[in-house]
């Protein structure tokens, strides 16, 4: 989910609104941008640090001190195997992003 908004997020950044329906955003550019973005944050250990440690704090919730800092040190030290196994899922392509934004 975090995936998600962050890639729509940086979509958006990147094109300029033209005031139509789809605010110029097309599918095939939809599609080029998510790729282009999954590559970038794969080939940059400082950002798959920074969004590793951001997933981490989920693991606040566990009561358990020693579980919770179990927790946290997995999601940062294992985050790029995470990110790849979630992008290997059925349903999370850019084609499928795209989609379920309505852009294609």
């Amino acid at each position: 989910m975090l995936l998600r908004i962050f890639a729509l997020l940086l979509v958006c950044l990147y094109v300029q609104a033209e005031g139509n329906g789809n605010n110029g955003i097309t599918c095939s550019f939809c599609k080029a941008g998510l790729a282009s973005m999954t590559a970038t944050i794969q080939s940059n250990p400082d950002l798959m640090d920074q969004l590793g440690d951001t997933i981490s704090q989920g693991c606040d919730q566990v009561p358990n001190q020693l579980q919770r800092r179990a927790c946290r040190m997995t999601l940062d030290d294992n985050f790029p195997l995470f990110l790849q196994n979630f992008l290997e899922q059925p349903g999370t392509s850019a084609e499928d992003f795209c989609n379920d934004m309505g852009y294609c």
